[in-house]
């Protein structure tokens, strides 16, 4: 299966501008700036992260930074706080356990978090139940849009900062014994991952597929017609790399990973402010792991086309 299959099967694009009473959101609606964030599950808990790139000039609200607890990195500035408002938390919580959907990428305008995210056809009923249930809840939802989606890629360029995809390779010699690997390498399918870190030691997937996968252990059919499917997958190499990553408070927005007979793929895309600060992460897994030959970068450079530097590793390989 290419990328350009994947473009389309979550058919539904979603947001949602929900109100979050906490301190970053009272200094950004007092000073009116925006910024791009992310949310990180850590089991029951949520924390948002809001990240604010050295490109833009943040003179005029440096004086609340130490008041919001920022910290300075190479590229940018970022500020973590717990969600600690319950009835967001569990709408939060709700919305990420609904299968077939994901939640890419998010920002903070004003006193609003606005979330923005895909999701399959079949998704829609248990998304549809779920903001029946919030919308009269006073104060949290304060916009929802839902409408086709103009497909995964095309919203990547449209985001307001630029982003990279970095692809690494690993040997199927040494991790082809993975369940999800198998499957991956045998079926052609595509792996994209729900979350950044893992929840009870495993992470959550969707799994794109051009063939029927009931035959592959514990693999969970969310969609007949489109061979869609979400299963869980632990492999050693992953968790290593998401501890690293947890420490560091990083995150990407989109993995997705894939294989063929000698090597499996993992292709991260996130912006380019925090894009090479992710590569060193991953550089340090693989000093971790004592097997400098094992790690290959395949690819480190823009998001420019459907393939995601897929074709770029497809022309190296041949």
């Amino acid at each position: 299966m290419e990328f350009s299959e994947v473009n389309l099967k979550l058919s539904k694009y979603f947001e949602l501008k929900i109100r979050l009473r906490s301190l970053p959101m009272a200094v950004s609606d007092s000073i009116g700036f925006n910024a791009p964030c992310a949310l990180v599950r850590d089991e029951d808990k949520i924390f948002l992260s809001v990240f604010l790139p050295k490109t833009y000039d943040y003179t005029k609200f440096t004086p609340f930074f130490p008041l919001l607890g920022v910290e300075e990195r190479e590229l940018y500035f970022m500020v973590k706080k717990k969600i600690s408002d319950e009835r967001v938390l569990s709408f939060l919580m709700k919305l990420d356990n609904i299968d077939g959907l994901a939640v890419p990428y998010m920002k903070i305008e004003g006193k609003y978090l606005i979330l923005t995210g895909y999701m399959l056809e079949s998704s829609t009923m248990a998304f549809s139940d779920l903001i029946s249930e919030y919308i009269s809840v006073n104060g949290i939802l304060a916009k929802i849009s839902i409408k086709p989606s103009m497909g995964i890629f095309d919203y990547m360029k449209s985001w307001c900062v630029n982003l990279k995809s970095i692809v690494i390779s690993l040997p199927m010699s040494i991790f082809g014994h993975y369940r999800l690997i198998t499957a991956l390498k045998d079926t052609g399918a595509i792996a994209q991952f729900i979350d950044n870190y893992s929840l009870e030691g495993q992470f959550r997937t969707i799994i794109y597929s051009d063939k029927n996968l009931e035959g592959f252990e514990n693999m969970l059919k969310i969609s007949e017609d489109e061979h869609i499917y979400t299963t869980k997958t632990d492999e050693d190499i992953l968790n290593l790399l998401a501890n690293k990553a947890m420490k560091k408070n990083i995150t990407w927005n989109f993995l997705f990973m894939y294989a063929d007979k000698n090597k499996f793929y993992m292709n991260f895309v996130l912006p380019d402010f925090r894009a090479r600060e992710y590569f060193n992460l991953i550089v340090d897994t693989e000093m971790d792991l004592k097997h400098l030959d094992w790690v290959t970068l395949e690819y480190f450079g823009d998001v420019v086309n459907s393939d995601l530097g897929r074709a770029v590793v497809k022309q190296a390989n041949q």
